[in-house]
Protein backbone atom coordinates (compact mmCIF):
# COMPACT_ATOMS: atom_id res chain seq x y z
CA UNK A 1 0.00 0.00 0.00
CA UNK A 2 2.88 2.30 -0.87
CA UNK A 3 2.31 5.87 -1.98
CA UNK A 4 4.06 9.24 -1.93
CA UNK A 5 3.91 10.20 1.76
CA UNK A 6 3.87 13.92 0.89
CA UNK A 7 0.67 13.65 -1.20
CA UNK A 8 -2.53 14.04 0.80
CA UNK A 9 -5.58 12.15 -0.52
CA UNK A 10 -8.87 13.96 -1.25
CA UNK A 11 -10.95 14.89 1.82
CA UNK A 12 -7.94 14.18 4.01
CA UNK A 13 -8.83 16.60 6.81
CA UNK A 14 -12.47 15.53 6.92
CA UNK A 15 -11.52 11.87 7.04
CA UNK A 16 -8.78 12.46 9.61
CA UNK A 17 -11.33 14.05 11.96
CA UNK A 18 -13.89 11.30 11.28
CA UNK A 19 -11.44 8.52 12.09
CA UNK A 20 -10.11 10.44 15.08
CA UNK A 21 -13.59 10.83 16.60
CA UNK A 22 -14.36 7.14 16.10
CA UNK A 23 -10.98 6.10 17.48
CA UNK A 24 -11.33 8.33 20.55
CA UNK A 25 -14.90 7.18 21.24
CA UNK A 26 -13.85 3.54 21.05
CA UNK A 27 -10.86 4.22 23.28
CA UNK A 28 -12.97 5.91 25.96
CA UNK A 29 -15.59 3.15 25.82
CA UNK A 30 -12.84 0.56 26.12
CA UNK A 31 -11.75 2.12 29.41
CA UNK A 32 -15.24 1.58 30.81
CA UNK A 33 -15.49 -2.09 29.80
CA UNK A 34 -11.77 -2.81 30.09
CA UNK A 35 -11.34 -6.54 29.27
CA UNK A 36 -8.24 -6.82 31.46
CA UNK A 37 -9.79 -5.56 34.69
CA UNK A 38 -13.46 -4.48 34.62
CA UNK A 39 -14.92 -7.43 32.72
CA UNK A 40 -12.96 -10.16 34.58
CA UNK A 41 -14.02 -8.53 37.86
CA UNK A 42 -17.66 -8.57 36.72
CA UNK A 43 -17.49 -12.27 35.79
CA UNK A 44 -15.72 -13.15 39.05
CA UNK A 45 -18.81 -11.90 40.91
CA UNK A 46 -20.80 -14.60 39.11
CA UNK A 47 -18.37 -17.56 39.21
CA UNK A 48 -15.25 -18.82 40.98
CA UNK A 49 -14.07 -20.78 37.92
CA UNK A 50 -10.74 -19.47 36.57
CA UNK A 51 -11.32 -20.88 33.05
CA UNK A 52 -14.70 -19.10 32.90
CA UNK A 53 -13.06 -15.84 33.95
CA UNK A 54 -10.42 -16.49 31.27
CA UNK A 55 -13.22 -16.94 28.74
CA UNK A 56 -13.60 -13.15 28.78
CA UNK A 57 -10.27 -12.75 27.00
CA UNK A 58 -10.90 -15.66 24.65
CA UNK A 59 -14.25 -14.30 23.45
CA UNK A 60 -12.85 -10.78 23.34
CA UNK A 61 -9.98 -11.82 21.05
CA UNK A 62 -11.59 -14.76 19.28
CA UNK A 63 -14.82 -13.04 18.34
CA UNK A 64 -12.79 -10.20 16.85
CA UNK A 65 -10.40 -12.21 14.68
CA UNK A 66 -12.35 -15.28 13.56
CA UNK A 67 -14.67 -13.61 11.00
CA UNK A 68 -11.99 -11.44 9.47
CA UNK A 69 -10.62 -13.68 6.73
CA UNK A 70 -14.12 -14.41 5.40
CA UNK A 71 -15.03 -10.72 5.57
CA UNK A 72 -11.79 -9.74 3.86
CA UNK A 73 -12.46 -12.12 0.98
CA UNK A 74 -16.02 -10.85 0.72
CA UNK A 75 -15.23 -7.12 0.61
CA UNK A 76 -11.70 -6.92 -0.81
CA UNK A 77 -12.89 -6.48 -4.42
CA UNK A 78 -15.68 -4.09 -3.54
CA UNK A 79 -14.93 -0.44 -4.27
CA UNK A 80 -16.78 0.86 -1.17
CA UNK A 81 -16.07 -0.56 2.26
CA UNK A 82 -17.68 2.13 4.42
CA UNK A 83 -21.02 0.21 4.56
CA UNK A 84 -19.17 -2.70 6.19
CA UNK A 85 -17.77 -0.35 8.85
CA UNK A 86 -21.25 0.97 9.65
CA UNK A 87 -22.81 -2.49 9.72
CA UNK A 88 -20.26 -3.73 12.25
CA UNK A 89 -20.74 -0.68 14.46
CA UNK A 90 -24.34 -1.71 15.18
CA UNK A 91 -22.95 -4.35 17.55
CA UNK A 92 -21.94 -1.58 19.96
CA UNK A 93 -25.56 -1.36 21.06
CA UNK A 94 -25.16 -4.57 23.08
CA UNK A 95 -23.82 -2.56 26.01
CA UNK A 96 -27.25 -0.99 26.45
CA UNK A 97 -28.65 -4.53 26.57
CA UNK A 98 -26.13 -5.52 29.23
CA UNK A 99 -26.92 -2.41 31.27
CA UNK A 100 -30.63 -3.21 31.14
CA UNK A 101 -30.39 -6.89 32.07
CA UNK A 102 -27.88 -6.22 34.86
CA UNK A 103 -30.05 -3.45 36.29
CA UNK A 104 -33.18 -5.63 36.03
CA UNK A 105 -31.72 -8.17 38.45
CA UNK A 106 -30.82 -11.04 36.12
CA UNK A 107 -27.52 -11.35 37.99
CA UNK A 108 -29.46 -13.05 40.79
CA UNK A 109 -29.28 -16.04 38.43
CA UNK A 110 -25.52 -16.22 37.76
CA UNK A 111 -25.78 -18.84 35.00
CA UNK A 112 -28.36 -16.85 33.03
CA UNK A 113 -26.39 -13.64 33.49
CA UNK A 114 -23.20 -15.27 32.28
CA UNK A 115 -24.97 -16.64 29.18
CA UNK A 116 -26.35 -13.21 28.32
CA UNK A 117 -23.02 -11.53 29.06
CA UNK A 118 -20.89 -13.85 26.94
CA UNK A 119 -23.45 -13.78 24.10
CA UNK A 120 -23.41 -9.99 24.07
CA UNK A 121 -19.62 -9.91 24.17
CA UNK A 122 -19.40 -12.40 21.30
CA UNK A 123 -21.84 -10.36 19.19
CA UNK A 124 -19.96 -7.15 19.96
CA UNK A 125 -16.56 -8.56 19.07
CA UNK A 126 -17.79 -10.29 15.90
CA UNK A 127 -19.35 -7.02 14.79
CA UNK A 128 -16.24 -5.03 15.62
CA UNK A 129 -14.02 -7.60 13.91
CA UNK A 130 -16.19 -7.39 10.80
CA UNK A 131 -16.00 -3.60 10.85
CA UNK A 132 -12.27 -3.43 11.51
CA UNK A 133 -11.24 -5.19 8.28
CA UNK A 134 -12.88 -2.42 6.27
CA UNK A 135 -11.77 0.23 8.78
CA UNK A 136 -8.08 -0.59 8.37
CA UNK A 137 -8.42 -0.76 4.59
CA UNK A 138 -10.02 2.70 4.38
CA UNK A 139 -7.52 4.17 6.85
CA UNK A 140 -4.69 2.80 4.70
CA UNK A 141 -6.10 4.62 1.65
CA UNK A 142 -7.38 7.79 3.32
CA UNK A 143 -4.49 8.55 5.69
CA UNK A 144 -0.84 8.48 4.46
CA UNK A 145 1.69 6.62 6.58
CA UNK A 146 3.22 9.65 8.37
CA UNK A 147 -0.18 11.11 9.19
CA UNK A 148 -1.43 7.64 10.14
CA UNK A 149 1.03 7.46 13.02
CA UNK A 150 -0.15 10.93 14.03
CA UNK A 151 -3.80 9.79 13.89
CA UNK A 152 -3.22 6.73 16.05
CA UNK A 153 -0.98 8.60 18.49
CA UNK A 154 -3.29 11.61 18.85
CA UNK A 155 -6.34 9.36 19.21
CA UNK A 156 -4.68 7.34 21.94
CA UNK A 157 -3.52 10.46 23.78
CA UNK A 158 -6.99 12.07 23.75
CA UNK A 159 -8.78 8.87 24.76
CA UNK A 160 -6.06 8.26 27.32
CA UNK A 161 -6.49 11.66 28.97
CA UNK A 162 -10.24 11.07 29.09
CA UNK A 163 -9.52 7.55 30.34
CA UNK A 164 -7.87 8.92 33.49
CA UNK A 165 -11.24 10.44 34.36
CA UNK A 166 -12.93 7.16 33.45
CA UNK A 167 -10.65 5.27 35.82
CA UNK A 168 -11.42 7.72 38.63
CA UNK A 169 -15.13 7.36 37.89
CA UNK A 170 -14.91 3.56 37.97
CA UNK A 171 -13.10 3.78 41.30
CA UNK A 172 -15.95 5.92 42.68
CA UNK A 173 -18.64 3.61 41.29
CA UNK A 174 -17.10 0.37 42.54
CA UNK A 175 -16.10 1.92 45.86
CA UNK A 176 -19.53 3.41 46.57
CA UNK A 177 -21.37 1.27 49.18
CA UNK A 178 -24.71 2.55 47.86
CA UNK A 179 -24.04 1.01 44.45
CA UNK A 180 -24.06 -2.70 45.09
CA UNK A 181 -23.48 -5.43 42.52
CA UNK A 182 -24.88 -5.58 39.85
CA UNK A 183 -26.15 -1.97 39.87
CA UNK A 184 -22.59 -0.67 39.79
CA UNK A 185 -21.75 -2.65 36.65
CA UNK A 186 -25.10 -1.78 35.03
CA UNK A 187 -24.06 1.87 35.33
CA UNK A 188 -20.64 1.11 33.85
CA UNK A 189 -22.21 -0.70 30.86
CA UNK A 190 -24.59 2.24 30.27
CA UNK A 191 -21.68 4.70 30.30
CA UNK A 192 -19.90 2.45 27.79
CA UNK A 193 -22.86 2.65 25.42
CA UNK A 194 -22.98 6.41 25.87
CA UNK A 195 -19.29 6.79 25.00
CA UNK A 196 -19.83 5.00 21.67
CA UNK A 197 -22.62 7.29 20.42
CA UNK A 198 -20.61 10.16 18.78
CA UNK A 199 -18.76 7.65 16.58
CA UNK A 200 -21.83 6.89 14.45
CA UNK A 201 -22.23 10.40 12.91
CA UNK A 202 -18.45 10.64 12.55
CA UNK A 203 -18.24 7.54 10.34
CA UNK A 204 -21.36 8.62 8.43
CA UNK A 205 -19.46 11.82 7.51
CA UNK A 206 -16.48 9.82 6.19
CA UNK A 207 -15.64 10.25 2.49
CA UNK A 208 -14.14 6.98 1.33
CA UNK A 209 -11.33 7.38 -1.25
CA UNK A 210 -11.34 5.50 -4.53
CA UNK A 211 -9.83 1.99 -4.27
CA UNK A 212 -6.13 1.57 -4.92
CA UNK A 213 -4.95 0.46 -8.35
CA UNK A 214 -3.19 -2.82 -7.61
CA UNK A 215 -0.62 -2.11 -10.30
CA UNK A 216 0.81 -4.29 -13.06
CA UNK A 217 2.84 -6.61 -10.83
CA UNK A 218 0.31 -7.14 -8.08
CA UNK A 219 -2.10 -10.01 -8.19
CA UNK A 220 -5.74 -9.07 -8.53
CA UNK A 221 -7.32 -9.06 -5.07
CA UNK A 222 -9.51 -12.01 -4.31
CA UNK A 223 -7.95 -14.23 -6.99
CA UNK A 224 -5.52 -17.10 -6.51
CA UNK A 225 -4.39 -18.62 -3.25
CA UNK A 226 -4.86 -16.22 -0.33
CA UNK A 227 -2.50 -18.28 1.81
CA UNK A 228 0.37 -17.65 -0.61
CA UNK A 229 1.72 -14.59 1.32
CA UNK A 230 2.52 -16.91 4.21
CA UNK A 231 4.95 -18.75 1.93
CA UNK A 232 6.27 -15.93 -0.25
CA UNK A 233 6.33 -12.95 2.12
CA UNK A 234 8.87 -13.49 4.90
CA UNK A 235 8.19 -10.23 6.75
CA UNK A 236 4.46 -10.97 6.84
CA UNK A 237 5.03 -14.49 8.16
CA UNK A 238 7.42 -13.27 10.84
CA UNK A 239 5.04 -10.50 11.87
CA UNK A 240 2.24 -13.01 12.42
CA UNK A 241 4.49 -15.14 14.62
CA UNK A 242 5.51 -12.08 16.65
CA UNK A 243 1.89 -11.05 17.17
CA UNK A 244 0.90 -14.54 18.32
CA UNK A 245 3.69 -14.79 20.87
CA UNK A 246 3.32 -11.27 22.26
CA UNK A 247 -0.47 -11.73 22.46
CA UNK A 248 0.18 -14.70 24.75
CA UNK A 249 0.51 -12.13 27.51
CA UNK A 250 -3.22 -12.86 27.82
CA UNK A 251 -2.30 -16.09 29.58
CA UNK A 252 -1.99 -13.98 32.73
CA UNK A 253 -3.87 -10.75 31.99
CA UNK A 254 -7.39 -11.79 33.14
CA UNK A 255 -6.03 -13.04 36.46
CA UNK A 256 -4.21 -9.95 37.71
CA UNK A 257 -7.41 -8.68 39.37
CA UNK A 258 -8.00 -11.96 41.22
CA UNK A 259 -4.35 -12.14 42.20
CA UNK A 260 -4.44 -8.59 43.58
CA UNK A 261 -7.65 -9.29 45.52
CA UNK A 262 -7.12 -12.84 46.78
CA UNK A 263 -3.34 -13.02 47.25
CA UNK A 264 -2.18 -9.44 47.79
CA UNK A 265 -5.46 -8.45 49.54
CA UNK A 266 -5.92 -5.17 47.69
CA UNK A 267 -9.43 -3.56 47.85
CA UNK A 268 -11.96 -3.79 44.99
CA UNK A 269 -11.65 -0.06 44.35
CA UNK A 270 -8.07 -0.64 43.18
CA UNK A 271 -9.57 -1.62 39.80
CA UNK A 272 -9.99 2.11 39.20
CA UNK A 273 -6.27 2.56 39.89
CA UNK A 274 -5.52 -0.20 37.40
CA UNK A 275 -7.55 1.60 34.72
CA UNK A 276 -5.81 4.90 35.49
CA UNK A 277 -2.35 3.29 35.42
CA UNK A 278 -3.06 1.58 32.12
CA UNK A 279 -4.48 4.80 30.69
CA UNK A 280 -1.60 7.05 31.74
CA UNK A 281 0.87 4.52 30.36
CA UNK A 282 -1.05 4.44 27.10
CA UNK A 283 -0.90 8.24 26.86
CA UNK A 284 2.86 8.31 27.37
CA UNK A 285 3.38 5.33 25.07
CA UNK A 286 1.19 6.85 22.36
CA UNK A 287 3.21 10.07 22.38
CA UNK A 288 6.50 8.22 22.47
CA UNK A 289 5.70 5.49 19.95
CA UNK A 290 3.99 8.00 17.66
CA UNK A 291 7.21 10.00 17.50
CA UNK A 292 9.23 6.81 17.14
CA UNK A 293 7.01 5.73 14.25
CA UNK A 294 7.34 9.03 12.42
CA UNK A 295 11.11 9.16 12.93
CA UNK A 296 12.21 5.51 12.69
CA UNK A 297 9.13 3.63 11.50
CA UNK A 298 6.74 1.09 13.08
CA UNK A 299 9.33 -1.69 13.30
CA UNK A 300 11.07 -0.07 16.29
CA UNK A 301 7.70 0.56 17.95
CA UNK A 302 6.91 -3.18 17.83
CA UNK A 303 10.24 -3.98 19.49
CA UNK A 304 9.71 -1.48 22.30
CA UNK A 305 6.17 -2.71 22.97
CA UNK A 306 7.20 -6.37 22.99
CA UNK A 307 10.07 -5.66 25.40
CA UNK A 308 7.76 -3.83 27.83
CA UNK A 309 5.17 -6.62 27.57
CA UNK A 310 7.59 -9.03 29.25
CA UNK A 311 7.83 -6.83 32.34
CA UNK A 312 4.13 -7.15 33.28
CA UNK A 313 4.01 -10.83 34.29
CA UNK A 314 7.54 -10.54 35.69
CA UNK A 315 6.42 -7.80 38.08
CA UNK A 316 3.36 -9.81 39.13
CA UNK A 317 5.66 -12.78 39.79
CA UNK A 318 8.00 -10.61 41.87
CA UNK A 319 5.09 -9.20 43.91
CA UNK A 320 3.84 -12.72 44.61
CA UNK A 321 7.24 -14.03 45.68
CA UNK A 322 7.79 -10.96 47.89
CA UNK A 323 4.50 -11.64 49.65
CA UNK A 324 3.21 -8.10 49.25
CA UNK A 325 4.89 -5.01 50.73
CA UNK A 326 5.92 -2.18 48.43
CA UNK A 327 5.66 -4.43 45.39
CA UNK A 328 1.97 -5.00 46.17
CA UNK A 329 1.44 -1.26 46.43
CA UNK A 330 3.13 -0.91 43.07
CA UNK A 331 0.94 -3.59 41.48
CA UNK A 332 -0.66 -1.11 39.05
CA UNK A 333 2.65 -1.38 37.16
CA UNK A 334 1.40 -4.57 35.51
CA UNK A 335 -1.29 -2.38 33.93
CA UNK A 336 1.33 0.16 32.93
CA UNK A 337 2.89 -2.62 30.85
CA UNK A 338 -0.51 -3.47 29.38
CA UNK A 339 -1.05 0.18 28.46
CA UNK A 340 2.19 0.24 26.49
CA UNK A 341 1.30 -3.03 24.75
CA UNK A 342 -2.14 -1.71 23.80
CA UNK A 343 -0.53 1.31 22.15
CA UNK A 344 1.89 -0.94 20.31
CA UNK A 345 -0.80 -2.95 18.49
CA UNK A 346 -1.84 0.07 16.42
CA UNK A 347 1.33 2.18 16.32
CA UNK A 348 3.61 -0.81 15.82
CA UNK A 349 2.14 -4.07 14.56
CA UNK A 350 -0.78 -2.80 12.46
CA UNK A 351 1.12 0.17 11.06
CA UNK A 352 3.91 -2.21 10.03
CA UNK A 353 1.34 -4.55 8.46
CA UNK A 354 -0.20 -1.73 6.40
CA UNK A 355 3.28 -0.80 5.15
CA UNK A 356 4.27 -4.27 3.97
CA UNK A 357 0.88 -5.08 2.39
CA UNK A 358 0.85 -4.87 -1.42
CA UNK A 359 -1.34 -2.18 -2.98
CA UNK A 360 -4.96 -3.23 -3.17
CA UNK A 361 -4.43 -6.09 -0.69
CA UNK A 362 -4.93 -4.24 2.60
CA UNK A 363 -8.13 -6.05 3.54
CA UNK A 364 -6.63 -9.42 2.59
CA UNK A 365 -3.49 -8.93 4.70
CA UNK A 366 -5.43 -7.63 7.72
CA UNK A 367 -7.95 -10.46 7.55
CA UNK A 368 -5.37 -13.18 6.93
CA UNK A 369 -3.08 -11.90 9.68
CA UNK A 370 -5.84 -11.62 12.26
CA UNK A 371 -7.20 -15.05 11.39
CA UNK A 372 -3.90 -16.78 12.11
CA UNK A 373 -3.40 -14.73 15.27
CA UNK A 374 -6.75 -16.18 16.43
CA UNK A 375 -4.79 -19.04 18.00
CA UNK A 376 -3.77 -16.62 20.76
CA UNK A 377 -7.42 -16.21 21.73
CA UNK A 378 -7.13 -19.52 23.58
CA UNK A 379 -4.53 -17.97 25.89
CA UNK A 380 -6.92 -16.72 28.63
CA UNK A 381 -8.71 -20.08 28.94
CA UNK A 382 -5.36 -21.90 28.84
CA UNK A 383 -4.14 -19.51 31.52
CA UNK A 384 -7.18 -20.34 33.66
CA UNK A 385 -6.47 -24.05 33.31
CA UNK A 386 -2.79 -23.49 34.10
CA UNK A 387 -3.70 -21.48 37.19
CA UNK A 388 -6.09 -24.12 38.50
CA UNK A 389 -3.59 -26.94 37.95
CA UNK A 390 -0.44 -25.15 39.11
CA UNK A 391 -0.08 -21.71 40.73
CA UNK A 392 0.16 -17.98 40.11
CA UNK A 393 4.01 -18.03 39.98
CA UNK A 394 3.95 -20.73 37.28
CA UNK A 395 1.34 -18.82 35.28
CA UNK A 396 3.30 -15.56 35.40
CA UNK A 397 6.62 -17.25 34.58
CA UNK A 398 5.20 -19.10 31.56
CA UNK A 399 3.56 -15.92 30.22
CA UNK A 400 6.80 -13.94 30.57
CA UNK A 401 8.86 -16.65 28.85
CA UNK A 402 6.55 -16.90 25.80
CA UNK A 403 6.28 -13.12 25.37
CA UNK A 404 10.07 -12.91 25.73
CA UNK A 405 10.48 -15.19 22.71
CA UNK A 406 8.10 -12.91 20.81
CA UNK A 407 10.32 -9.95 21.63
CA UNK A 408 13.39 -11.78 20.33
CA UNK A 409 11.62 -12.47 17.05
CA UNK A 410 10.74 -8.77 16.62
CA UNK A 411 14.48 -8.14 16.42
CA UNK A 412 14.44 -10.02 13.10
CA UNK A 413 11.72 -7.93 11.46
CA UNK A 414 13.01 -6.32 8.27
CA UNK A 415 12.47 -2.71 7.24
CA UNK A 416 8.93 -2.29 5.83
CA UNK A 417 8.87 -2.91 2.10
CA UNK A 418 5.63 -3.81 0.30
CA UNK A 419 5.66 -7.31 -1.14
CA UNK A 420 5.28 -7.58 -4.90
CA UNK A 421 2.96 -10.51 -5.49
CA UNK A 422 3.30 -11.96 -9.01
CA UNK A 423 0.26 -11.45 -11.20
CA UNK A 424 -1.78 -14.46 -12.32
CA UNK A 425 -0.56 -16.09 -15.53
CA UNK A 426 -3.49 -14.78 -17.58
CA UNK A 427 -2.57 -11.19 -16.62
CA UNK A 428 1.09 -11.42 -17.62
CA UNK A 429 2.32 -10.16 -20.99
Amino acid sequence: MSRNPDTLPPHYRRNFVAFLVDYVCFGIALKFFDPTSVLPAFVSHLTDSAPVVGLVGTIFRGGWVLPQLAVARLINDRPRKKPCILAGMVSRLVFWVLALVAWSGLARNPTAMLIVFFTCMALFMIGDGTSSVAWFDVVGRAIPVKQRGRLFGLGQVISGIAGVGVGALIRLILGNPRLRFPTDYALIFALTGLAFLPAFPAILALREPAPDDPGPRTSAPGRGNWLKPLVTHTAFRRLILCRILVAMIDLSTPFYVGHARDVLHLPASVIGDFVIAQTVAQIVASLTLGLVGERWGPRLATRIGAAVAVTGPLFALAAHLAGGGWLARGYPFVYVALGVVNSTWMLGFYNYLLEIAPRGMGSAYVGLSNTFVAISTLAPVAGGWLLETTSYPTLFAVAAAIVGVGFLITLGLSAPQPAMVPAPAEDRP
